[in-house]
């Protein structure tokens, strides 16, 4: 039983290297355990005796017999160089028919000599022989005056010349080199990009009488943000994932838990930016007792907000309703369905299924809402786009999405709905992460020619300058977890890894369809063979000025480096939602909450305390050498706009600054390793968007990042 050979088809890797440079070794049992965890449905009709014949026979589907067909069902070449791949018997000499089917162009059918083609493989299986061969397309098309064909999905037909019953279809995707805007002087020849990152169901004016109101930030609060943002020069607004959220369970806030990632929220829509909420109607048609709006605090009550929105919707959807069949919303969004198809469907289904509330239960009104998101979310990007904005909107990819939801039990086949995403153990969590998300299965992608990361790909590119991916590493490789068994302990985890090439040859052809750049967050383990593969193919680095650090190089500063020496295909961000912000640093209000939470023992809290005032003296030692800093007054509205500017003068082509830090927030939107203990994703912005300019802290840090970003150096 070649069982290591199975585990290596199957993707589960056999050890990893720690945080601090240590290796670790994979157990063989543990890694068998999630095989078994991958196959649980095959295997669960295979008794131990067979079991060795299975392993066997699994490695015949996944290893031996592809090599028996004419061609896979997908390969990728780069668009420059075209080739066509096939796998024949090792004694055929003799003559094949390709017909190419381009994207777009009539076929043209090629007739070679397979002798034409350079073997680039080999395998014996079955007492046979079989060779894989390489086809360069570019000599066989200039010969009868054809265009090799450009960057696409392309449909392939090839046969045996004497034999048209051999004929065997597969797709070649021809990729681009490098993601759409690597080149970032192309989209920004005047100066290098600057944005502000923000959570948009934290943004809220005030309502008529003053209050905060009940219902989270929307799509009208984003644009009108946009327009401040805009007219503070800046070129993007970071987003958090905008993912459907399960709406029958609105406490459940965490936008990095998303129910879809291919739908967006529903409670983002605004009635004043639809063209049903701009109806007289829908004022007549709102509940004669609606949800109280002037009860709002700091922290969303999302059952609340979303009992208030839902009401608006309703109304909304209503109007909506009273259209004749021939009205232009009418044909709009029938054109959408068609476009949307099984999915959008399968997701209005399964939505009205869970629904609590009978009027709820209607898969059209989750249709609707999906069109009119859609429509507002394309309005916000073409908003920044006619305001200056060089990139617009960056929206935010998550790693994964929670098995309850619409995304898995759509497509389970692709999925491994017996395991969660997370990570190893390290110092700073010794029992590991589990993050509840359900991963992508390796071999149901192939299966299904990575028909879901596709859809997914293009859904999050729609209406954006700019893509965020969250945990880039996980197109390479991600830690599972065996889902434990009923009061069984939790079993032991292992990376998966994933058909990176191919991947990311996806991700280059979808960035350019869709005019859309690419970040990749890497930050925390890195595998070193994604590095290479991330800058040769254009994709933005992700770097956090408080993970900056070398401590060997400058221990003056508490490791913190000299701006120079950022990555320079970047995006630099002073914080994120992950960290403390930088009010709640500089005070040091992040430990004691952490200690409050039980988070760090009072020893852990002290120790805590002497590392951030080593820091603090670090940073403003920092400045002193890079930015002449000179003041005695070291409070945070003092240091911050030389403190933001200092390091938006650095080496990173783009460079963000959070909303939070603008406002002086103190209180963080997320502390990672806490779910009941805080209320993450809860933190309304301590500003209404109105008076955000009004804040000298927010107009002094952006005139200060705007005087260094907005030169091209």
């Amino acid at each position: 039983m070649d069982l290591d050979k199975l585990l290596y088809l199957q993707g589960v890797g056999n050890g990893f290297t720690d945080c601090n440079g240590v290796y670790h070794e994979t157990p063989t049992s543990e890694r068998e355990y999630l095989l078994r965890t991958m196959c649980y449905e095959q295997l669960a009709q295979v008794s131990a005796a067979d079991y060795p014949q299975w392993v066997a026979s699994r490695i015949d589907e996944l290893d031996a017999q592809p090599w028996t067909k004419l061609l896979r069902p997908l390969q990728w070449a780069d668009v420059e160089h075209p080739v066509v791949t096939f796998q024949v018997p090792a004694q055929f000499s003799g003559k094949l028919t390709l017909t190419l089917s381009a994207e777009q162009q009539a076929p043209i059918v090629l007739t070679f000599d397979v002798q034409a083609a350079h073997v680039s493989g080999d395998y014996f299986t079955r007492g046979q022989s079989y060779l894989e061969r390489k086809l360069s397309l570019a000599p066989l098309l200039a010969a009868i005056d054809e265009a090799s064909p450009s960057m696409g999905y392309h449909q392939l037909n090839l046969a045996y010349a004497d034999d048209a019953s051999s004929a065997e279809q597969g797709v070649l995707l021809l990729a681009p080199a490098q993601v759409y805007g690597a080149d970032l002087a192309r989209i920004a020849p005047q100066k290098r990009p600057w944005g502000v990152s923000l959570q948009v169901f934290s943004l809220w004016n005030a309502a008529a009488n003053d209050a905060i109101p009940t219902a989270f930030g929307d799509f009208a609060a984003l644009a009108d943000t946009i327009k401040i943002l805009a007219a503070q020069g800046a070129d993007f607004l970071l987003l958090n994932p905008l993912h459907a959220l399960p709406l029958h369970e609105p406490e459940a806030a965490s936008p990095y838990s998303p129910y879809d990632r291919r739908r967006l929220h529903c409670l983002y829509i605004s009635p004043s930016l639809s063209a049903e909420g701009q109806n007289p109607l829908w004022h007549e048609l709102l509940p004669k007792r609606m949800p109280k709006a002037d009860k709002g605090d700091w922290w969303v009550d999302y059952t609340q907000a979303a009992h208030y929105k839902a009401a608006e919707l309703k109304a909304m959807f209503k109007v909506f309703d009273s259209y004749p069949a021939d009205h232009p919303r009418r044909l709009a969004f029938t054109e959408f369905l068609d476009v949307e198809g099984a999915a959008l469907q399968h997701y209005a289904i399964q939505q009205a299924a869970e629904a609590k509330t009978p009027w709820l239960k209607n898969s059209e009104f989750y249709c609707y809402l999906q069109f009119v998101a859609e429509e507002q979310l394309a309005q916000c990007q073409q908003l920044a786009s006619d305001s200056g904005m060089a990139i617009g909107l960056i929206r935010d990819l998550a790693v994964g999405a929670v098995g309850s939801g619409v995304e898995v039990s759509q497509e389970t086949e692709q999925f491994c709905t017996r395991a969660s995403i997370g990570a190893p153990p390290d110092p700073f969590a010794p029992q590991g992460q589990n993050w509840g998300l359900t991963p992508l299965d390796p071999i149901g992608l192939k299966q299904h020619n990575f028909q879901h990361f596709i859809e997914m790909l293009r859904c999050n590119m729609r209406h954006c300058g700019a893509l965020r991916i969250d945990h880039f590493m996980g197109l390479f490789r991600l830690w599972w977890w065996p889902i434990a068994e009923s009061g069984q302990p939790q079993p032991a985890g292992a990376y998966i890894y994933y058909p990176f090439e191919l991947m990311m040859a996806i991700l280059r052809l979808e960035s350019h369809r869709a005019a859309c750049m690419v970040i990749g967050e890497d930050l925390g383990i890195v595998p070193p063979e994604i590095k290479a593969p991330m800058t040769d193919a254009g994709i933005y680095s992700n770097e956090l000025f408080y993970f900056c650090s070398d401590g060997y190089r400058y221990p003056q500063y508490a490791g913190f480096k000299a701006p120079h020496d950022y990555k320079s295909h970047a995006l630099m961000m002073l914080a994120n939602h992950d960290v403390p912000t930088m009010a709640a640093w500089w005070q040091g209000q992040d430990l004691l909450k952490r200690h409050e939470l039980n988070l760090l023992s009072q020893q852990e809290l002290q120790q805590a305390q002497i590392e951030r005032e080593q820091q603090r003296q670090g940073v403003l030692h920092w400045l002193k050498d890079m930015a002449g800093w000179a003041e005695s007054d070291t409070t945070l509205d003092a240091i911050l706009p030389a403190w933001a500017k200092t390091v938006a003068s650095g080496n990173s082509q783009l460079y963000s600054i959070a909303l939070a830090d603008l406002l002086a927030e103190v209180d963080a939107i997320n502390i990672p390793g806490t779910s009941s203990e805080y209320p993450n994703w809860r933190r309304r912005y301590s500003v209404p968007v109105s008076q955000f300019a009004a804040k000298n802290l927010f107009v002094d840090v952006l005139t200060a990042v705007r005087s260094v970003r907005n030169t091209h150096n």
